[in-house]
């Protein structure tokens, strides 16, 4: 409940205001947290970026998608949707008009929690997701996230078939591939930025199985007065068996959208879970 009242009170607030404090409120973590800001420092320098002027930055975006939840979850998100500015998305019809599924990837990089609700005003969409473990979070992420023609498709076997269904239906279903694959997901031990990491196989089996399309996307805070730019990107991509090959294809994709805006990637995020507990026990 307290989750709920809490966006509602920013949701008083301009947008221009929570992208303020939540730019203060991530330098504060950053510079306070001793572990999250050592997570966001090594895994940009991972990238290539080892400024701290990048690193405070990033940590500055980091605060702003928490609290520009305000609009997003809440009934203010209509404006922000009415004002985006859009590219790309005449290909994405092109291609499900060819009668096949569209299967839609973003990394965490600026507003990608916007990009599901522009495209469910379009047309339907599947989206998958890991349900928190705190159930207010986890309600308050449902009433956000399903508006319009947004289903979501939890992480595990029940919502893998929904994503099958929607996609062998011709439907658009989206996923964020650079999320650390949990205990019921297959993955493989792949380069990201350089560095192992444990990556989903799962873009690779939907693409196969359904014979799907495949769209990377993104979602760019700008200062311009639209305040979002939604670029979608058509790719040329052929499934294979081998399971290595394709998810080190996925991660440059992704590699590529992410470099577009990288300050406003979530580099604080634990991408490189569990590789090192593995690397011990090999030894």
């Amino acid at each position: 409940m307290w989750v709920r009242w809490f966006l509602r009170l920013l949701s008083i607030l301009p947008l221009s205001v929570l992208h303020a404090l939540g730019g203060g409120l991530g330098r504060l973590v950053y510079r306070y947290d001793a572990r999250y800001g050592s997570r966001l420092r090594d895994n940009a320098r991972q990238a290539g970026f080892d400024d701290e002027a990048f690193c405070k930055e990033a940590a500055s975006h980091m605060g702003r998608s928490v609290l520009e939840l305000g609009h997003i979850w809440t009934p203010r998100v209509g404006g922000l949707l009415a004002k985006v500015k859009v590219t790309g998305w005449d290909e994405v019809l092109a291609a499900k008009s060819a009668g096949k599924g569209v299967l839609m990837m973003t990394p965490h990089v600026g507003a990608f929690e916007l990009l599901s609700l522009w495209i469910g005003q379009q047309a339907p969409f599947t989206a998958m997701y890991r349900p928190p473990k705190q159930a207010m979070i986890a309600e308050a992420m449902l009433q956000g996230r399903q508006k319009y023609n947004v289903k979501m498709a939890s992480a595990d076997v029940k919502g893998i078939r929904t994503m099958l269904r929607a996609l062998k239906a011709g439907e658009l279903v989206g996923l964020l591939p650079d999320q650390v694959p949990n205990s019921q997901g297959e993955a493989v031990l792949v380069n990201v930025f350089g560095a192992p990491a444990w990556t989903m196989t799962l873009p690779s089996k939907l693409l196969r199985q359904t014979g799907a399309a495949l769209v990377t996307m993104s979602a760019r805070r700008v200062d311009a007065p639209h305040r979002f730019e939604i670029d979608f990107n058509v790719v040329d991509f052929v499934p294979t068996l081998d399971m290595a090959a394709d998810a080190t294809l996925v991660n440059e994709l992704m590699a590529e959208v992410i470099l577009k805006s990288p300050s406003q990637y979530l580099w604080g995020y634990n991408r490189y879970k569990g590789v090192l507990a593995t690397s011990e026990e090999k030894i």
